[in-house]
Parts: C-alpha cells; sequence; structure tokens
C-alpha cells in the first residue's frame, strides 16, 4: 500500500495526477492532513503539530490493516513522513521524500546560509500576508516562491484547492517543529527517494540534497524544470521515478 501525504495550502487532491498510474501497481490511499480540506477547519486550540499528524498517519496506517507500508510526502507532508519514519520504522516498507520542509537537517555552512536567508525572507514575507488576512494574497506570495510563474497557469479547481487550506497553512506555518538533525535522519533504515525540482527556491533544494546526504540508503533526483509544485508541472517524470523506485524494493 502507498500512503500520500500532501504538502501545504492544500489537499488529498494536490496527487490527482499519480493516484491513476500509481493505482495500476498499487494500493493507494491519499488523505487530507488534519484541518485541511474537507476535514473541520481549525478552532482556537487547534493542534497541528508534527507529532500529532505522525500519531493521526499511524492510526491511518494500522486501521488501514495493510503494514509496512510504502510512504511518499510532500513539503510539510514530507516532515510528517521523516518523522513517521522515525517514531513507527515498524510501518515504514519504503520512504519517498518531495522537497521535505525539514530545514534543520542543513548545517551551518556558508554555502547553506545563502539558503537560511532565503527561508527567512520568505518567512517575513509570509507573515505579513497572513497578518493581512487576505486569502489571495497569502496563495500568491506562497506560489511566487515555491512555484514561479505556475500560479497564473494553474486551472480554477487547483486555486480554489489552494485558497480553501489557507487557514490550516497558516496553522502550519505557525505551529512549533521537532528539530530534526541530521543525525536524527542517519536512523532511517528503509530504502529513501529524496526528488526536488532544479526551479524550486534554493533553500528547498539545499534541505533535499541535505536530507539525502544524511540518510545512509538515499539517492536524490533531481527533476530538470520541475518547481514545489512537481506533482502538477512534471507530472509524468515525477510518476516515473516514483515506480521505478517503488518496483525496485518490491518484496
Amino acid at each position: 500500500m502507498i500512503i500520500l501525504i500532501h504538502g501545504s495550502v492544500s489537499d488529498y487532491r494536490e496527487w490527482q495526477k499519480q493516484i491513476g498510474p500509481l493505482a495500476q501497481h498499487y494500493r493507494v490511499v491519499a488523505y487530507s492532513r488534519r484541518f485541511h480540506w474537507p476535514n473541520a477547519r481549525p478552532g482556537k486550540d487547534a493542534d497541528a503539530r508534527v507529532e500529532r499528524q505522525v500519531d493521526d498517519l499511524a492510526a491511518l496506517v494500522r486501521t488501514l490493516g495493510s503494514t509496512p507500508s510504502h510512504i511518499i510526502g510532500h513539503s510539510f507532508g514530507g516532515a510528517v513522513a521523516l518523522n513517521f519514519a522515525l517514531r513507527y520504522p515498524e510501518l515504514v516498507r519504503t520512504l519517498v521524500l518531495i522537497e521535505p520542509a525539514v530545514s534543520s537537517v542543513l548545517a551551518d555552512t556558508p554555502e547553506n546560509r545563502e539558503a537560511t536567508k532565503e527561508g527567512q525572507a520568505i518567512r517575513a514575507k509570509l507573515k505579513e500576508a497572513f497578518d493581512s488576512g487576505d486569502a489571495q494574497r497569502i496563495v500568491r506570495t506562497y506560489a511566487e516562491h515555491v512555484a514561479p510563474g505556475e500560479f497564473d497557469k494553474a486551472t480554477t479547481e487547483f486555486r480554489e484547492m489552494l485558497t480553501a487550506n489557507v487557514q490550516a497553512f497558516q496553522l502550519d506555518f505557525t505551529s512549533p517543529r521537532p528539530v530534526l538533525s541530521c543525525d536524527d535522519a542517519q536512523r532511517v533504515s528503509v530504502p529513501v527517494l529524496v526528488l526536488s525540482g532544479d526551479r524550486s527556491p534554493l533553500g528547498l533544494q539545499r534541505i533535499s540534497e541535505a536530507t539525502a546526504n544524511c540518510i545512509p540508503k538515499a539517492r536524490l533526483i533531481k527533476i530538470r524544470g520541475a518547481t514545489h509544485w512537481v506533482q502538477h508541472d512534471h507530472a509524468e517524470e515525477l510518476n516515473a521515478a516514483l515506480l521505478a523506485f517503488l518496483a525496485s524494493h518490491r518484496r
């Protein structure tokens, strides 16, 4: 079984171009993380910590009754997936991380400082956008950073998905995240594929590279021309990479 974990400002629908091709070979489950559409929106005391979402995923996998599973996570969902593999290794067969949001794996080196500054700058812009309460501004600010030029080409359905998840995105953005170091990542023992787009922000590319270097059984693939929204702008290349990796670890 394959479990698909979406990123920020989205929900299970971000995998629409992957579900069909993957389902020809595997049982596939794409779910929406807590507070993301169509789940209830966050209330005053909503808890969206990564640790809580890891427990959500464990409950889902056990309820579905197919363990261990192939876990595929994108962006914030990649952070959930990586922490899940560390906390519940018995539930994971393989792990795919698509530009995971785990900046804490980056070493404090001169080549990474530029990426760190980039991340700080976009967080400041997003905070201003969140403070404005303007959903369109929030979505556009994020899109211009992670997938330049793609928002204007997106379908109406895709834009509606982004807007529907703005509140959940803000909660993901503001919730404390566990500090996951390179040493922590080294404890992942299953086969891992890390994917990144060469049109993604520098920081996301550096994080992907560092994650792949930290995990003993990890392989990194860069998809030429892809952004952080690789599921949409380079779906065929992504699907081919996923199927090839999964096929090499069937047992």
